[in-house]
């Protein structure tokens, strides 16, 4: 044998074994496939197929009474039995967002008795109410609990103030123009006699604002508070106006007037320079007539002999950030 068919023999052995490492995975890639659909297909079927299984709904309570207030803590949750296919129950245990079930009060058969009133709805008009709410294939064979108990008491009420819980930040350069409006100012507020007695003023939910560079109009429901079933108010939100303005500053000479004495004085200086922020929309009407600037100069304030402190008298109310410089000043007393 020659070196060359020697040589051959080698490379031909070498191949073998990476076709059968290929073959091998090629098979074991169809494998896999082939159990994934099987596995889908196995589930498939099994989805098909009807099931029962318990799903809970959180409840709201509509048309109450408007005579009357609900007082006792009545179940926030109900528990149905439902008879589905397995889609159906997947879906509505882990993907649908579950939406409150309303259990209309409209019709409940109100009994008045030594401690207040009281009404029940029975398993069979529940049923009904909550199978018009809730579709499925199939049907809903249970709600637990079964039956759901009100009690319910005469209605109080008493107007109180609102007080905002809001705070606020500006961008740079941006400042409140004005003060910060809301209405209504007062809401009347209803309930039983006992939390009536405790209730001074109703506080809106807390807002925080940040950068304000504009005008804002925002509605801010009011807090209820853990008695959120046993209160009910005139307006449930107020509508709250914020005003933003840019600033630029602005400086004015002003004289200063002596007020307080009647010896003839002279000030030193005699003017003051009043720096402050002025609101872009009013810069050009804010001029140094609309400032006013007097020192209070009485006997004994003279005897001791110190500076006269600047106060400004008038000014006009859109400005910020308002500075006086210097803000004493000296005198001497002129002899007549």
């Amino acid at each position: 044998m020659t070196d060359d068919d020697h040589s051959s023999e080698i490379e031909t052995v070498g191949i073998k074994p990476r076709q059968t490492r290929r073959k091998i995975r090629a098979r074991l890639f169809i494998f896999m496939i082939c159990l994934a659909i099987s596995a889908s297909m196995w589930v498939f079927i099994e989805l098909m197929k009807d099931y029962t299984s318990d799903i809970s709904y959180p409840i709201t309570f509509i048309h109450v009474p408007e005579s009357l207030i609900l007082v006792n803590q009545a179940d926030s949750v109900i528990t149905v039995g439902v008879n589905a296919q397995g889609f159906e129950l997947l879906v509505a245990q882990f993907v649908s967002k579950r939406h409150p079930v309303e259990i209309d009060l409209s019709e409940l058969h109100i009994r008045q008795g030594k401690e207040g009133y009281s009404a029940f709805i029975p398993a069979s008009q529940l049923l009904q109410q909550v199978g018009r709410q809730l579709s499925y294939s199939k049907s809903i064979i249970a709600i637990k609990p079964d039956t759901l108990f009100f009690r319910f008491s005469e209605i109080y009420r008493k107007r109180v103030p609102v007080v905002p819980d809001i705070s606020y930040s500006f961008a740079s350069q941006y400042q409140l123009y004005d003060s910060v409006r809301f209405s209504p100012q007062t809401v009347m507020v209803s309930s039983i006699k006992d939390v009536i007695d405790t209730i001074r003023f109703v506080s809106t939910e807390r807002v925080r604002l940040k950068d304000l560079d504009s005008n804002l109009v925002i509605s801010v429901p009011l807090r209820k508070g853990l008695r959120t079933n046993m209160i009910r108010y005139s307006s449930d939100s107020v509508t709250v106006k914020i005003q933003v303005q840019k600033y630029t500053e602005a400086v004015f000479s002003v004289p200063v007037t002596i007020s307080g004495n009647t010896q003839p004085l002279r000030l030193f200086p005699d003017q003051v320079e009043i720096s402050c922020l002025v609101p872009l929309n009013d810069y050009h009407l804010i001029e140094t007539a609309n400032f006013a600037a007097e020192v209070l100069a009485t006997p004994s304030m003279l005897s001791a002999g110190k500076k006269l402190e600047v106060r400004l008298s008038r000014s006009p109310a859109n400005i910020r950030s308002l500075r006086i410089k210097p803000d004493h000043v000296e005198f001497i007393i002129i002899s007549k």
